[in-house]
């Protein structure tokens, strides 16, 4: 687990300029790699490297890295967790290692077989650049669900990549403006975190992006896709029992469990009161013996630190619980917003960092968690949701309704099928939104839908692909945010539910296997009975909940503020927006969480002085 950071030069070569900014890169990535650093450069490239030292602790497994024969060079942020495997299968092809590290593996993979066949085989977490000097040619990488990020911009004489955009906006002739455009979309709960910037100019790679840099440019594709992987005959003609389901998620749990806890350094799980995380932790503990477990513990509103204490003792592993006051969150806040670079929309984000550096300051550089087991195995109440607007399709409802008026309908709701869809109904107004806002992603939505129809039920088909939509929206929210809060504090989070075995067992699983007995991630839990207390696992979902409390007086903020310059208000209007933000707690966060962001990366405050900003707000609220 890295940071990483390039320059690749168009025409001229590599100066003492791209040496210094590749050195300002590296600077403002040290969180992410504490541990050592070190660069590399040839006629047309520069490369440099932020390590957090995990798996080989040896400076042999320094990087950038170098093959035998010097042509072939990497730096590597994230973690393949089958590179053993892919060890063995080239060390009978013929290949030799000088280390025990994963990173030497995903070099001479990449040199050996070439990217185009080695990525699609690394089953992992990774932003990825590598250098052929055979071919005079750069690939960049990131695995297939974006867990791990990579930041890209293109000048006429240059492309900048690091692992974050404020180590681009290091850089000499790098412009710190910012996209209303991308604001105007977060505010209207677009989800765009993981990849699109705030700042004009920098892009992100999206999930499984792999972009071929040559003197003729950059060539973008991506290496997977669930619409391309997706068989929907094979989820319609499922005849697997419970049992045997069952027995192959269970194996399959156990597996990922085991691969994500290889490290050469101290490992510990963060560990809720929901099932995900229980479970992750509880098979944890027969890989990992000295295995500890954290969970936040607020000291305002609901906590989940008595339904974790459960499930940790009864797995035999100690908990370690972090408390957040008021007066930590406003400290916390300005800092989370500034790892994110976007506005913090959850105050869950703020707990998260508070947890990762009480693990930082506990010697832990590794922390599991269950996320991603939502999205793939139905345990959203939206995606349940999803399944009601189609049930006058369904038997016997149908035979009471005009099949030329159900048909006409059909069109209509197939463009907005989920319940989390922009264009609802028959509203025109609506699909101009959609069109104008992230087409991109809310196109998506009807692509997923019709790739289902071998599937029956259109209500299943809803609610199928409602999760499917899931792992390229919130699901691109949360692996963002935890990506930059865990490693603000310098330790890795790993996410064992989304491994690609894993991945591919969940989006071919019927809707019965998902939902069933009113009862989202069925199979899941039927597993998890087998691993944590049953009174959590049939607990109802509440997610990570923080008291609005919080955050209460912090609207004050808006008045006189940045956000209404760059959003254009009339003056009259702040004080609305004002009154729309003490009322509602996610609007709050919202606004609040932009004019923050807007003042730390366009005023070039610190984020000590938004702490004080937000507590005087807090008292003048009084």
């Amino acid at each position: 687990m890295c940071g990483i950071a390039g320059v690749w030069r168009k025409r001229n070569p590599i100066g003492g300029g791209d040496l210094t900014d590749v050195g300002r890169m590296m600077q403002a990535l040290a969180h992410r790699g504490p541990d050592d650093h070190a660069s590399w450069n040839d006629s047309r490239l520069a490369l440099g490297h932020r390590r957090l030292s995990i798996i080989d602790l040896s400076t042999q497994a320094r990087e950038p890295m170098l093959t035998a024969c010097g042509q072939g060079v990497l730096v590597y942020n994230g973690e393949v967790y089958n590179y053993r495997a892919l060890r063995a299968t080239l060390e009978t092809e013929g290949r030799r290692f000088r280390t025990v590290s994963d990173a030497e593996v995903v070099l001479e993979a990449l040199h050996h077989w070439g990217p185009d066949k080695a990525i699609p085989l690394f089953d992992g977490m990774f932003s990825l650049a590598y250098f052929d000097a055979r071919a005079t040619t750069l690939w960049l990488a990131r695995d297939r669900l974006g867990i791990k990020p990579m930041s890209v911009a293109e000048t006429p004489e240059r492309i900048l990549f690091a692992s974050e955009d404020k180590a681009i906006l290091a850089c000499d002739d790098a412009a710190r403006a910012i996209d209303a455009r991308e604001i105007t979309l977060r505010l209207a709960w677009q989800s765009r975190d993981s990849s699109s910037s705030l700042f004009e100019g920098i892009e992100r790679l999206p999930p499984a992006g792999l972009w071929k840099i040559t003197d003729a440019g950059i060539e973008k594709r991506c290496f997977w896709h669930v619409l391309d992987v997706l068989d929907a005959a094979r989820i319609a003609g499922d005849t697997a029992t419970d049992a045997e389901h069952m027995a192959s998620l269970e194996a399959l749990i156990e597996d990922s469990v085991g691969l994500h806890c290889v490290a050469d350094t101290r490992l510990a799980a963060a560990c809720s009161g929901g099932v995900d995380s229980g479970l992750v932790t509880t098979l944890a503990k027969r890989f990992r013996p000295e295995l500890t477990a954290y969970v936040v513990d607020p000291r305002l509103g609901h906590s989940e630190a008595e339904d974790a204490e459960r499930t940790a003792r009864h797995a035999g592993v100690p908990l370690n619980r972090v408390a957040v006051d008021k007066d930590r969150f406003l400290e916390l806040w300005p800092r989370t917003i500034w790892h994110l670079e976007s506005d913090g929309w959850h105050a869950s984000h703020a707990c998260l960092l508070a947890l990762a550096e009480q693990c930082r300051a506990d010697g832990i550089k590794v922390l599991l968690t269950g996320e991603g087991a939502d999205e793939l195995f139905g345990g959203y109440d939206w995606q349940e949701a999803s399944m009601r607007p189609w049930r006058p399709w369904s038997w016997p409802q149908r035979l009471f309704r005009s099949k030329a008026r159900l048909a006409r309908r059909f069109e209509r709701q197939r463009h907005a099928p989920f319940r989390t869809s922009l264009a609802g109904d028959r509203g025109w107004d609506r699909n101009i939104v959609l069109r104008a806002l992230s087409p991109e992603l809310n196109f998506l939505q009807t692509k997923i839908f019709d790739r289902l129809e071998p599937v029956a039920s259109l209500s299943d088909r809803a609610f199928l692909g409602c999760c499917l939509q899931d792992m390229y929206a919130h699901l691109q929210d949360l692996l963002n945010r935890h990506d930059r809060l865990s490693m603000a504090a310098s330790v890795e989070l790993r996410v064992p539910f989304l491994e690609n075995r894993l991945i591919d067992f969940a989006i071919h699983l019927p809707r019965r296997h998902k939902y069933r007995h009113k009862q989202g991630k069925w199979l899941l839990k039927k597993v998890a009975e087998k691993h944590i207390p049953l009174q959590n696992v049939n607990a109802r979902k509440n997610g990570f909940q923080v008291s609005n409390n919080f955050t209460t007086g912090t609207e004050g903020l808006l008045r006189a503020g940045l956000l209404r310059d760059v959003m254009k208000w009339p003056a009259a209007s702040v004080e609305d927006l004002i009154g729309l933000a003490r009322r509602d707690e996610p609007s709050r966060l919202r606004l609040v969480g932009m004019e923050l962001f807007l003042r730390l990366h366009a005023d070039g405050q610190t984020t000590g002085q938004l702490t004080e900003a937000l507590r005087a707000a807090v008292r003048d609220a009084r």
